[in-house]
């Protein structure tokens, strides 16, 4: 059995499915098909009931190849949130655990339109923010300058 530590989890074991040889006195390992390792990995997460670890918040979240910002605008969480959860200082809040495995399982699947939504939904999000940060003034007819309306 191996202890695959290169998935970012603790807890993975893989039984079959690898080739182990000793190069230059140390181990390699080759897995068989790897993504389907890791998309077998990523369905266990979701489908268990405990709460998701930072582990696997990692996990999933490098999975769905997406950097901590953009999951952190996709969840609705800032990149600070996301960051604490993967290093173990905070918890992961239930809407956002059940989000989080939702969102993986759209992702995977090629189900329905729900990451199309949700990233539109963020895109949306970013460019409210981005018009909230521009200023833009106008000059008044008596030659000052004001805020525009």
């Amino acid at each position: 059995m191996y202890h695959y530590t290169e998935s970012g989890l603790p807890n993975v074991y893989l039984r079959g499915g690898y080739i182990a040889r000793v190069i230059d006195g140390e181990e390699a390992v080759s897995i068989h098909d790897l993504n389907g390792l890791h998309k077998a990995i990523g369905q266990d997460i979701i489908s268990r009931s405990p709460a998701l670890t930072g582990d696997e918040v990692r996990f999933l979240r490098k999975e769905m190849d997406l950097t901590q910002n953009s999951f952190a605008n996709i969840i609705g969480v800032s990149e600070d949130t996301v960051r604490n959860w993967e290093n173990g200082r905070n918890g992961v809040g239930r809407p956002e655990d059940i989000l989080i495995r939702g969102f993986y399982h759209e992702t995977v699947n090629d189900d329905s339109g729900l990451r199309k939504i949700i990233e539109n939904i963020a895109r949306l999000n970013r460019e409210i923010a981005e018009d909230e940060r521009q200023m833009n003034f106008e000059e008044t007819p008596d030659g000052l300058w004001q805020v525009a309306a």
